[in-house]
């Protein structure tokens, strides 16, 4: 016996708009998430292979997490008004 099914879908033409533009502003605020959070390893990298024993090792600015990115989702369309 078959218990599960299997649909394709059969979008006009404005659905097809539609879901292409949802893609296209989940790819952009995905992109834009993840640059943040490689940019942010870049300002807190060290210069030196290895902790400096004389200097101080400088504080770190806010991590740029998933969990603190997904605080900030409410936020999105202030980003990508479209």
């Amino acid at each position: 016996m078959r218990t599960a099914y299997q649909y394709k879908l059969k979008p006009n033409k404005d659905q097809i708009a539609t879901i292409e533009l949802w893609l296209d502003l989940l790819r952009r605020q995905y992109n834009y998430r993840l640059g943040e959070r490689f940019s942010w390893c870049e300002e807190n990298r060290c210069p030196v292979n290895g902790c400096p024993l004389i200097t101080p090792i400088p504080q770190l600015t806010d991590n740029r997490d998933y969990y603190s990115q997904k605080k900030d989702w409410v936020n999105t369309k202030d980003k990508f008004p479209e």
